[in-house]
């Protein structure tokens, strides 16, 4: 008997034409798997979250994200307040405007191609294994916090974007740009306003340096426009680790120096294009692999984190690890 798959969607992601995949998604299943299918459609990332714990509380062995890269984090999240199985299967349907895992694990934007891709997969035990990296750091309210991912996150310019993408309103004018400008579309407007917070943040006085400790690295404060951590590469839309497979034991930490708005604007415009380190001195940009990092503020100041699409604030220290392994449906 084929085992029980769980599917997460969430409401809140992708364009205006993802937003019309939700209700032909169980149907689409259910031509092609004839296993127990379980749809829970959420309106938040909250919600992904805790139906996937329950899912995987229940038994699921088997859980499939539909959304973006928050919802998937989201799903991950939820798989660890449930114990994290080791048996356990993720899949990444997509249907949202951050796709850089699905794209990596080979699935279609085409609903019943996708559907068909990962039912097959399935079958078949079709996987790939990728580190999960841990962060931990203590809130505003100066409550400690723990949170896991698979991509990218970090601080800075890229930290800042989910101020912008997960807003209440942020829903309708991604699955505006979305539709117009495809998946790119939105993360590119989102990295811009990110860009413009920044610097209206020096202005304000809001920013600060940062250094960075591992046992393999200490740099003294500086400042940056972004730091980011990948655990892999993700590909041709945000080429920072070529070549890294998702599970290698370690983490890619990229450093941007801060050198002002035109040289920023220049690092975005380099990233977009894949070539940044072919003008590292030029960019002030940095990479570096490490398996455990902290990143220190030279101040108390509440700063944001991005945990792949996920918004936290934190206050003081953050601590990077990979803390396990999970196995990915890939096509």
């Amino acid at each position: 008997m084929e085992k029980r798959i769980d599917i997460i969607v969430t409401t809140i992601s992708g364009s205006i034409l993802d937003w019309k995949k939700i209700n032909n998604i169980e149907p689409e299943f259910r031509k092609c798997y004839s296993g127990p299918i379980n749809v829970h459609i959420v309106d938040s990332h909250a919600k992904a979250r805790e139906k996937t714990s329950k899912a995987v509380e229940e038994g699921s062995q088997i859980i499939i994200s539909a959304g973006g890269s928050g919802t998937f984090n989201s799903v991950l999240e939820g798989c660890y307040a449930a114990g994290l199985p080791k048996d356990l299967r993720l899949a990444f349907l997509r249907k949202g405007s951050a796709d850089l895992l699905g794209k990596v694990l080979k699935i279609s934007d085409q609903l019943s191609q996708a559907v068909g891709i990962i039912s097959q997969s399935i079958k078949e035990d079709k996987i790939i294994q990728a580190d999960v990296i841990e962060v931990e750091g203590t809130g505003i309210d100066d409550k400690p916090w723990k949170r896991h991912f698979i991509g990218f996150g970090g601080v800075g310019v890229f930290g800042d974007v989910p101020y912008f993408s997960e807003r209440w309103y942020s829903k309708y004018y991604k699955g505006i740009l979305g539709t117009l400008f495809g998946d790119r579309g939105p993360f590119i407007v989102t990295v811009i306003l990110s860009l413009m917070k920044h610097y209206i943040d020096i202005i304000l006085q809001r920013k600060f340096k940062f250094s960075l400790v591992s046992d393999d690295l200490l740099i003294p404060p500086q400042k940056y426009s972004s730091i980011i951590i990948l655990n892999g590469d993700l590909g041709k839309d945000f080429s920072l680790a070529k070549g890294i497979p998702l599970k290698s034991g370690y983490f890619i930490t990229v450093t941007m120096r801060d050198l002002g708005l035109f040289t920023s604007v220049k690092q975005l415009i380099h990233i977009g294009k894949g070539d940044i380190f072919n003008y590292s001195k030029k960019l002030g940009t940095e990479s570096f692999k490490l398996k455990n990092l902290k990143i220190i503020p030279d101040n108390s100041k509440p700063y944001m984190v991005n945990i792949d699409g996920l918004p936290v604030y934190a206050k003081g220290n953050i601590k990077y690890r990979i803390s396990d392994t999970v196995n990915l449906i890939t096509g």
